[in-house]
């Protein structure tokens, strides 16, 4: 044994210190090199739980942010450049003026009445006790008002001109109490919606939705139900709710 240590010390304390450098560097630098992967690896499985349980309890992500945001950019483009085809020309008349707005409402509305009527009568087209319109305006809603006002004009017009029989009713403020009246705070669109039901031909009653799309006085068709309540006549009951769009490209657009 003395003579074998005598002979290979040298091999043997090369091989001693080459196993202790060894188990040095696993213990200190794989060692750590390990742990720092290990807690990188339970970072993201707990970051992946907390997404996930964010996302059951409906809170989004900066992904979902981020995307719910150029959606949103990409919408207001689109609807800025639908603007002009979407547009309503609004006569003057249905414009607010700087002073006497209720004394100006009232008679505007009454003229009105009496215009729609008097070519109801002479179309032969039986015309409803009233139009669905609010008996007093404030300074605050007067613009509003004016608008379903020129909304009202144009669709029972268009029933009168597409020969209808009768228009049983109109509801001017129809969406008024979902969100539709005018807020302090702009909105990039608006919409001014008015519901009317009338009778009439089949023919008639499709006069009366195209013609509400025509550019230049475009009303969009929100709601439309129709039927024929005696399968022996040519006669449709309808109803239909058309909204006048207005696009404020300077208005919020709401978003995250």
């Amino acid at each position: 044994m003395e003579y074998f240590w005598k002979e290979n010390k040298r091999f043997v304390l090369a091989v001693g210190g080459g196993l202790a450098f060894l188990l040095l560097y696993q213990s200190l630098v794989l060692g750590k090199i390990r742990g720092a992967a290990e807690l990188a690896d339970r970072t993201r499985r707990n970051k992946k739980a907390e997404i996930e349980k964010k996302m059951a309890q409906g809170v989004p992500t900066d992904e979902t942010l981020s995307a719910a945001r150029r959606d949103r950019d990409n919408n207001r483009k689109v609807l800025a450049g639908m603007a002009p085809d979407t547009a309503f020309t609004l006569p003057e008349r249905f414009l607010k003026p700087k002073r006497d707005v209720k004394a100006y409402y009232d008679n505007l509305k009454i003229e009105l009445t009496n215009q729609l009527n008097e070519k109801a009568t002479a179309g032969r087209v039986a015309f409803p006790q009233n139009l669905g319109l609010p008996e007093d305006v404030t300074e605050e809603n007067a613009s509003e008002m004016l608008l379903r006002l020129a909304v009202v004009e144009r669709l029972v017009g268009l029933c009168i001109d597409a020969e209808c029989e009768k228009i049983e009713s109109v509801n001017a403020l129809h969406g008024a109490d979902q969100d539709e009246r005018t807020s302090k705070k702009s909105k990039f669109l608006t919409k001014y919606s008015v519901f009317v039901r009338f009778h009439g031909k089949a023919e008639s009653v499709f006069k009366v939705i195209h013609g509400a799309q025509k550019k230049g006085s475009y009303l969009a068709v929100t709601q439309f139900e129709m039927s024929r309540p005696d399968a022996t006549k040519d006669v449709f009951e309808a109803s239909l709710g058309a909204a006048l769009l207005k696009v404020d490209d300077k208005g919020t657009m709401d978003a995250p």
